[in-house]
Parts: structure tokens; C-alpha cells; sequence
């Protein structure tokens, strides 16, 4: 990292500002090289944390490429804890293009995807989580999902794993002590001690873990299924849930043969919607791959509505649905509650009682609002925004999990009395699963990939 890399910041595209992002020992050099003040001439250094009006000249043919603002940020109080400069000229593309060009003239070398916050990440400024939580502050879509990213990026979960890592740290120290000095007679941590610390340990990464759910609702929004039988009014629900003509509606049976996916925001999440083929007996051929297809799409679902039709008796479809939703998270929704109901709801009430039943009519917006109240509970299973952060990514939760089996294996092994060495090995096992989120331990190629996801100027 001792060279000095430089990247345009701003999304491609015309805009207001571009900002051209520098770090590395040449930053303040190459600006000195290629910035003049308003009054023609160069400042005599550049001072941290101010900025500097003036022109970016080519030093070529000393022309003036754009009035532009400089800022210079002396390490270690930047970004990647490296001297960073950064340019906002004005948006064009060319404009910025030209500017990015005499930057990497000077000296600099185009920055890879992630490499600034990789930078950051190597330097010590963030951990390998809080660096995640940079990528996915920048994808944010809802407030959930910023919550949760700003939640990681202030360290709210790298505080928890730091927590586990160093008690976890303290009980190989005392085991690595009787393995080492046997004879010292040292005061040590007998193995009931020494339990509670393990399972202690374990009981707080097996709440991280089970926050994943919930987690990955608000960083990739919930997946919500539409399931009925034909003609129910699964398309016009989807229709009134995204405000707009989607799916085709028709008094045709069957209209509906492969999966629809739309993405709506509710309150502060998002919901990804998917209408399904109806589910019926003996359908056609071409329909029936379709609910095969409604049969997936229902098993991967965070919530299932089913809907059944208010004006119409139950019937062998319906029976159909129910047994499909066995073992599922639903809610209960007649539709056309705007027509005489016919629907024997004291029956399925009777199947679910558990279930809230919500009447609707996706055609004149009755009962929409309570709806979507119902959704947003289920989905979140009522959080409160001011709870801890939970886990977001499977990578985390596939380490916590490694985690936690390797705690269970020392965890009987100290209740066995069984030998220092092996229930270290144990205790080393569940270190590295954790130091593997928070960056302690790691492989270029994992950084590699999640930095890979980022943009060349971040």
C-alpha cells in the first residue's frame, strides 16, 4: 500500500459535483502539482480539514480545466488513516474524466473496486464487518435496512463479538497456562469456571444468530407470497399493493402461470411480493409447472397471505391452500368483501386459530390499511428500531455457527474433565470463527470478494 491510488467518488453520469478521491503519501503532492487559488498562484502547503477554492490547471498547457473545492485530509485522520485529498469540480463527465486523467499523470494509479475502504479496513480504521456495513449502507433501500448498516458501521456489533472474542481469549490463556507450566503451581480457573464462561459465551452468539432472520428481512427486504386458487384475486391484490396495473386481471381462471416479483416499500422495510399460479386440482400442463412453481416460491417465503375468495363457499382448492400452508407463517385473507359473503369463515378460524383472518377487497381498497399494518407485524414480528442491531449476512451467521459448534464440543469436553489440549483446540477454533467477521483472521481472497462488491470509488 505504498503506492497512491486516486478514483472518481460520484456515480457516473451528469450531476451537480464530481468528486475525484485521492489516498496515499503523493496526495497532497499531486494537488500541489495541479491546483492554483483563486489568485493564480499555489498555496504554500495545504493545511487538513480546510477547503480550498480555486482551479485545477493542465500542467501541459497551464489551462484552466475547472473551478473546483479541495480538501486535504492528513493521516491518520482520513478515510484509510493515509493522506486523502478530495476535488468536487463541477459534474460532467468529461470534466471529471479530464481531472481523474491528470491526477493518474501525476503520479497516482486508478484505484480497484473497495480499495479505499480496504484500505480503511487494513489500516485499522474499521474491522471486516464494519467494512460490510459500508457496502450496505450504500445499498440501503429502506430505513430498516440503514438502521441496521449505520448500527454496524458505529461497531454495535463488533462491540458484542469483541466481547465474546476476548473472554473466549481469557479462557485459552488459562488453558494454554496449565498446558505450558503444569508444575508452576499457578492459580487458575477451575473447569466449572471455565464452563460458565463457554457456555456464556455461547448463549450470546446463539442470539446473534437467531437475529438473522430478522436481520436479513431488513437488509434484503421480506418475501411475501400470494397463494390462493384461481380466479381469487391474488393479481388485483398485487395490483393494489404496488398502486399500479402489474399483473393482468381477468374472470378467467388460470391467468396467472409463472411467478410475478415485484418490490414494494411498507412503512420502513421492504417487501418483495411474488404472485403465484393459483393452486388447484387437476390443472393443465402448462399450469401445473406454474404451481410447482407456487409450491417454491411458498417454501421460501418469510409470509404467506392466503387468499380465499369471501364470495364463494369453501371448496377442494381451498382445502388445497390450507394444506399447503401448513408449518408456514401466514394471515388469513378474504378478498371481495365489497360482494355477499358466502365464505364459512367459522371453518377456518377453526383450522387457524392462531391466525389473524384480515377481509379485503383489492378492488375498491377496503380493509388495505389493516393489511399492511398485519404484513409489517408479522414480518418484523413487532422489533422496535431502538433494539441491537442483528446479524445481516450469511457469512456472519455460517462463523457464528462454526462458533458455537466449536463451544458445544469444549463445553462437554469440560464437563468430562477432559485434557487442557483439547478443549483448547475448541476454544481456538470458535476464536477464529469469530476473528473471521471481525477481520482478525483472513484470506485475500475473502477480501477480495467482499471488497469486489464495491464501487472502484469507495
Amino acid at each position: 500500500m505504498n503506492d497512491t491510488i486516486a478514483a472518481i467518488a460520484t456515480p457516473p453520469g451528469e450531476g451537480g459535483i464530481g468528486v475525484i478521491r485521492l489516498s496515499g503519501n503523493l496526495s497532497p503532492t499531486i494537488l500541489a502539482r495541479l491546483f492554483k487559488s483563486a489568485s493564480g498562484k499555489p498555496p504554500r502547503r495545504f493545511l487538513p480539514q480546510r477547503v480550498y477554492f480555486g482551479e485545477i490547471r493542465d500542467p501541459g498547457t497551464d489551462l484552466c480545466v475547472d473551478e473546483v473545492l479541495a480538501v486535504y485530509f492528513k493521516a491518520p485522520r482520513s478515510y484509510t488513516c493515509e493522506d486523502v485529498v478530495e476535488i468536487s469540480s463541477h459534474g460532467g463527465p468529461f470534466v471529471v474524466s479530464k481531472i481523474l486523467r491528470l491526477v493518474l499523470d501525476a503520479g497516482a494509479r486508478l484505484a480497484e473496486p473497495g480499495e479505499f475502504t480496504r484500505r480503511a479496513f487494513l489500516n485499522g480504521r474499521i474491522d471486516l464487518s464494519q467494512a460490510e456495513a459500508v457496502a450496505d449502507l450504500i445499498a440501503a433501500a429502506s430505513d430498516a435496512a440503514l438502521r441496521s448498516a449505520v448500527a454496524q458501521l458505529q461497531g454495535q456489533l463488533s462491540a458484542r463479538l469483541t466481547a465474546v472474542y476476548d473472554g473466549l481469549l481469557g479462557v485459552l490463556t488459562q488453558l494454554e497456562a496449565a498446558i505450558d507450566f503444569p508444575e508452576e503451581g499457578l492459580k487458575l480457573q477451575g473447569p466449572d469456571a471455565l464452563l460458565r464462561q463457554v457456555r456464556g459465551a455461547r448463549e450470546e452468539l446463539d442470539g446473534l444468530i437467531c437475529s438473522y432472520r430478522q436481520g436479513k428481512i431488513d437488509r434484503e427486504g421480506a418475501r411475501v407470497a400470494l397463494a390462493g386458487k384461481p380466479n381469487v384475486g391474488k393479481s388485483s391484490l398485487l395490483n393494489a399493493l404496488l398502486k399500479e396495473d402489474r399483473a393482468i386481471v381477468t374472470p378467467h381462471p388460470g391467468t396467472t402461470r409463472d411467478l410475478i416479483e415485484e418490490r414494494v416499500r411498507v412503512k420502513d422495510i421492504h417487501i418483495n411480493i411474488v404472485d403465484s399460479a393459483g393452486l388447484r386440482h387437476d390443472p393443465e400442463a402448462i399450469e401445473a409447472e406454474g404451481i410447482s412453481r407456487t409450491r417454491a416460491a411458498l417454501a421460501r417465503a418469510d409470509l404467506t397471505l392466503l387468499i380465499f375468495d369471501g364470495s364463494q363457499p369453501l371448496g377442494p382448492d381451498d382445502d388445497l391452500l390450507v394444506q399447503e400452508a401448513e408449518g408456514k407463517s401466514c394471515l388469513m385473507v378474504v378478498n371481495k368483501s365489497d360482494l355477499p359473503e358466502k365464505l364459512e369463515t367459522r371453518l377456518l378460524r377453526a383450522r387457524f386459530q392462531d391466525r389473524e383472518l384480515i377481509r379485503i377487497s383489492a378492488r375498491t381498497g377496503a380493509g388495505m390499511d389493516r393489511l399492511i399494518d398485519a404484513i409489517h407485524q408479522s414480518v418484523t414480528q413487532g422489533r422496535r428500531a431502538e433494539e441491537p442491531a442483528p446479524v445481516t449476512r450469511e457469512r456472519h451467521r455460517e462463523q457464528l455457527r462454526k462458533a458455537n459448534d466449536a463451544l458445544d464440543k469444549a463445553g462437554d469436553s469440560l464437563e468430562k474433565k477432559l485434557s487442557e489440549e483439547l478443549i483448547a483446540v475448541d476454544i481456538q477454533m470458535a476464536l477464529d470463527s469469530i476473528g473471521a467477521i471481525l477481520g482478525k483472521t483472513f484470506a485475500e481472497d475473502l477480501l477480495d470478494q467482499i471488497f469486489g462488491q464495491f464501487c472502484i470509488g469507495k
